[in-house]
């Protein structure tokens, strides 16, 4: 091969690698898959739920290359701030608190929260009726900040997933477990002993308590301001073009 054919060789590989479409960076996303039906883990070790279906099509609306995982709750915000997540979907309440730390998407819902009993136990929830009761919890949360402030007579119980409340609920070494109403009426109250317990207290929001927040977002790192706005997009098309709809009556509808 002579010197000009190896210029034009060199020449052509170089184009060749300028008209290739380059490959879209995967955008890490992590969720505690352990609060059904939003976000869980099924039989064969598929994540399933309201947040990752929200999730995927927020991706494919914003063409991006998503890769969701499970991870522990309690290192799920570290890891956003060390870089090791991208984002998370996890029913994330917006707060002053935590929008100092992260950055959020536009709010996709507005939980309300609520209290969960054992039948007849005829609780009073006020903080003097709750005095000497056993409050359970997940840790980190907004019910977890809201009975640590309303009720200071109580003994709050906090457990690193979703789920272990309820066990503690069922068990009988808690009196009252707080969550979100739709998370305890579609996912709690649909399981195998659970005719025994019933929805207790007051329905809140964010407009009854600051713990509360503003409403469920996307956390994404506050240094990648490009990625809000794609998730933003993306959360826009899906609301416009009826998915997001669509996945809160398949969750959530009346029955």
């Amino acid at each position: 091969m002579n010197r000009f054919t190896s210029l034009i060789g060199s020449s052509l590989i170089a184009l060749a690698a300028l008209a290739m479409p380059a490959h879209a960076q995967t955008v890490t996303i992590a969720t505690d898959a352990t609060f059904p039906p939003f976000e869980s883990v099924d039989a064969n070790g598929k994540l399933v739920g309201y947040d990752i279906e929200l999730m995927d099509a927020v991706c494919t609306a914003a063409a991006l290359d998503c890769d969701i995982i499970a991870a522990a709750w309690d290192g799920m915000i570290p890891g956003l701030q060390a870089g090791k997540y991208d984002a998370l979907i996890s029913q994330l309440t917006v707060t002053e608190a935590r929008r100092k730390i992260m950055a959020f998407s536009d709010v996709y819902s507005r939980p309300i929260f609520r209290f969960v009993a054992r039948k007849g136990a005829d609780l009073d929830v006020s903080p003097e009726g709750l005095a000497g009761k056993v409050i359970a919890v997940q840790t980190g949360t907004p019910m977890d900040a809201y009975v640590t402030k309303t009720y200071p007579q109580a003994t709050i119980r906090r457990y690193d997933g979703g789920s272990a409340p309820y066990l503690e609920l069922t068990a009988g070494r808690a009196d009252l477990h707080m969550s979100y109403e739709a998370q305890i009426t579609h996912s709690f109250l649909k399981g195998a002993g659970a005719q025994d317990f019933e929805l207790v207290g007051p329905r809140l929001t964010g407009a009854d308590a600051p713990e509360f927040g503003e409403g469920v977002a996307i956390a994404i790192n506050r240094r990648n301001g490009e990625l809000v706005d794609k998730i933003n997009a993306g959360l826009a098309k899906i609301r416009e073009d009826g998915t997001l709809a669509a996945l809160d009556a398949k969750y959530f509808g009346e029955e």
